[in-house]
């Protein structure tokens, strides 16, 4: 991604929700150059984010988002190519992953210098943009809310997913057993992350597979993007003294 010149005049593309709707409303538009505030810096964008939370903000059923005309995204990566007032964290030239909460599909975005973070020189720029929405979801649930310890049996709803990639990753981690759902074309790469029992929710019953699993006791944790009815089955599948963590309402946003 770049920006292009005009004399004096410093122009940035960005993607735009014109109007709520189907992919087709993003459309693409020039627009000058964002300049940094105190504790701000600014960052040439290499690659940003795509979240669910875009997708619904584009169909209008995000209440965080703004209305549009608006320009969504909410991390990236890249190069800082202009310091605020009052940084000393932040160089320009230097690599960052931010958390922008908006305006990330741009070639430039300000962003607090705060919520900036230095990428290893090992880390690709793509894979450091696609971090910090989805392991800090998975971080939060998990190891605060839910504080998983390695006696724990933890059920990801859509475990083939941005997010439930990296809460298995993390559930790995503390040692505890995984149960995810996910279509059966990805059971073999769920498995890799770190999934011990793969279920496929279009074809089994998830409740009765989770009880069968649990020899009926039910899940310690469970992690539930989905919504709706999901929410009170994942409810009915706690065990004693079990946390639910919903973070997402996928069911609403259908075709």
């Amino acid at each position: 991604m770049g920006a292009r010149s005009t004399g004096s005049t410093f122009t940035m593309r960005q993607i735009v929700i014109v109007r709520h709707g189907p992919p087709e409303v993003l459309e693409p538009r020039e627009t000058p150059d964002p300049v940094p505030g105190d504790g701000q810096i600014r960052i040439a964008v290499r690659a940003a984010g795509v979240n669910f939370a875009d997708v619904l903000a584009r169909l209008g059923l995000y209440p965080d988002a703004p209305k549009p005309p608006v320009t969504v995204g909410y991390e990236v990566s890249g190069l800082v190519d202009a310091v605020g007032r009052g940084v000393t964290t932040h160089r320009t030239g230097d690599r960052v992953v931010a958390l922008t909460r908006f305006g990330g599909y741009a070639t430039r975005v300000v962003a607090p210098a705060v919520l900036a973070f230095p990428i290893p020189d090992s880390l690709d720029a793509v894979v450091a943009a696609a971090i910090p929405v989805n392991y800090l979801t998975a971080l939060i649930a998990l190891y605060r809310m839910a504080n998983i310890t390695a006696a724990d049996t933890v059920l990801i709803h859509g475990a083939g997913g941005g997010v439930g990639i990296a809460a298995t990753q993390l559930a790995r981690r503390r040692g505890a057993t995984i149960l995810g759902t996910a279509s059966s074309s990805k059971h073999d790469a769920i498995r890799a992350q770190g999934v011990d029992h793969a279920i496929d929710y279009r074809k089994a019953d998830v409740t009765t597979e989770v009880r069968r699993l649990t020899n009926g006791r039910g899940a310690d944790v469970v992690l539930d993007p989905i919504g709706g009815q999901s929410f009170a089955d994942s409810y009915r599948l706690l065990a004693p003294l079990g946390r639910l963590v919903m973070y997402g309402v996928s069911s609403i946003a259908t075709g």
